[in-house]
């Protein structure tokens, strides 16, 4: 479940061979797929994803370059301190992705992990398969309420994870995606951990609680409400 690896100077790459089976540093250039004419869309974040047409089967793949955040993101943008290729935020994203895509979890399918090494800094892409029509858990409550049945159903998807020893290290709203069937799936694992049991699994939950809390403050017609996190928590426990 490692997948496998390729390097060119200073670039290293981690793939699926299933999916990509010749790798190529271009593939991790937004400009290459621009040139393409294959770019299909962005998103808004931290990081700079670029939905491009360009899977084994024509499927549309997400590249995400990795950035920083805070105030730190302010002084260093996308640079980070190299300690082995193993250590790397892309290199831990796409092993502990793949496992759980393995396990049938709903995380979408990576493709290939991409460092550019410079001296004792790296840069960092992360290509996966885009899931069909998902959007943000946090757009969709800015736009329309949900239905409780739909948060009892999100409850489950996160138990389902922490049952498998998933330690979310980012869990917010915005890591939440629904798709076009209305099915709920988790993205970014760089900060990930496999743990056993334990207090960790309450904590993060009242970590995603904190986060809906969170955009409730900031706007008032954000679509969530006490009634909705009990149908979650019903889910959950469940």
């Amino acid at each position: 479940m490692k997948g496998e690896y390729w390097h060119q100077g200073a670039h290293h790459v981690l793939h699926d061979p299933g999916a990509l089976p010749r790798p190529r540093v271009e593939l991790f250039d937004p400009a290459y797929w621009q040139a393409e004419g294959r770019v299909e869309g962005r998103a808004a974040g931290r990081g700079r994803v670029v939905f491009v047409r360009g899977g084994l089967h024509d499927e549309v793949l997400a590249l995400r370059h990795y950035r920083r955040g805070g105030q730190v993101g302010r002084l260093v943008d996308d640079s980070y301190l190299w300690l082995g290729l193993r250590l790397t935020r892309p290199w831990r994203e796409f092993r502990v992705t793949r496992e759980l895509h393995a396990k049938g979890l709903p995380v979408p399918r990576p493709i290939a992990a991409h460092v550019e090494r410079r001296g004792l800094l790296y840069h960092a892409d992360l290509l996966t398969l885009r899931i069909p029509g998902a959007e943000p858990l946090a757009d969709v409550l800015m736009d329309r309420t949900l239905p409780q049945t739909h948060w009892e159903v999100l409850g489950r998807v996160l138990r389902r994870f922490h049952d498998a020893g998933v330690l979310h290290g980012d869990i917010n709203v915005r890591n939440v995606l629904r798709d076009a069937r209305g099915l709920f799936h988790l993205i970014d694992f760089d900060k990930a951990r496999l743990l056993p049991s334990g207090p960790w699994q309450a904590q993060n939950l009242a970590r995603f609680r904190r986060s809906l809390d969170k955009l409730k403050a900031a706007d008032p017609a954000f679509h969530f409400t006490e009634g909705d996190w009990q149908a979650l928590q019903s889910g959950y426990d469940g």
